[in-house]
Parts: structure tokens; sequence; C-alpha cells
């Protein structure tokens, strides 16, 4: 097999994995979700909306006040709500597992090497020899 057909056979290893299948299941929640669709748009409304009060030559706090008390309160309705939290774990897992398999690859091809070793665990996908 050449290394491309090679590399779409483990595309449809990753595809099957259960991090890639929860990532697919999270990022149809967060893009069906009609309510975080309407806080996100109502968001991008009243970023516009402070950008333009701020190009104003007359600026009038009170106004900017308000949009940015507003825009305050949609951010943290989106950050909060339980289907981007999930969204935003399942990417975080996603590029873990594809970070994993980058190094995976790249130690196959180029060998363990010690010395870049940080003894932070995190970088090297637990697969660096440290008892865990």
């Amino acid at each position: 097999m050449s290394i491309k057909e090679n590399a779409a056979a483990l595309g449809e290893i990753i595809k099957q994995d259960p991090t890639t299948q929860a990532y697919f299941a999270a990022s149809e929640a967060y893009k069906n979700d009609a309510e975080l669709k309407k806080l996100i748009f109502e968001y991008n409304v009243q970023q516009t909306a402070l950008g333009e009060e701020y190009k104003k030559a007359e600026r009038d706090q009170s106004v900017i006040d308000a949009i940015e008390k507003r825009a305050s309160e949609l951010y943290k309705g989106i950050t909060e709500s339980t289907v981007y939290l999930a969204f935003t774990k399942a990417q975080d897992d996603m590029n873990d597992l594809i970070n994993m398999v980058n190094s995976e690859i790249t130690m196959a091809i180029f060998g363990r090497v010690e010395s870049e070793c940080t003894h932070d665990c995190s970088t090297c996908h637990s697969n660096c020899g440290h008892n865990h």
C-alpha cells in the first residue's frame, strides 16, 4: 500500500474512534442549537454596534456601557451553555487525538529522542515512558 492509501486507512480508523464520534456529535449539537445560534447572532450584532459607536466622533458613553453590558451577558450565556462547553471539550479532545497521532507518526519516522522529553507528559501524550 502507498503512503496515501495508508493515510486514508488511518483516517478511517480515526473517524471510527469514540473521540472523533463524540466530536461529530458535539459539533452537530452546536450547529443545530437554536438558542445558542440566537445568542451568538445577538452577540455579533452587539459587537458590530459597539464598533460603530466607537467610530463616532462624539461617542455616547451610556450607549457604549449598555452595549458592553449586553455583550458581556450574551458572552457569558454562550460560554456557559452546556452545548458550547461540550463542543469545546470535544474540540480539545479531538485536537489531543490528532496531536497524539502526529506525534506517533513523527516518532515512528525519526525515533524517540530522549533529549526532547520535557518531563511534562502532556507534550508526549503519555508515550514518553514515564509512569503515569
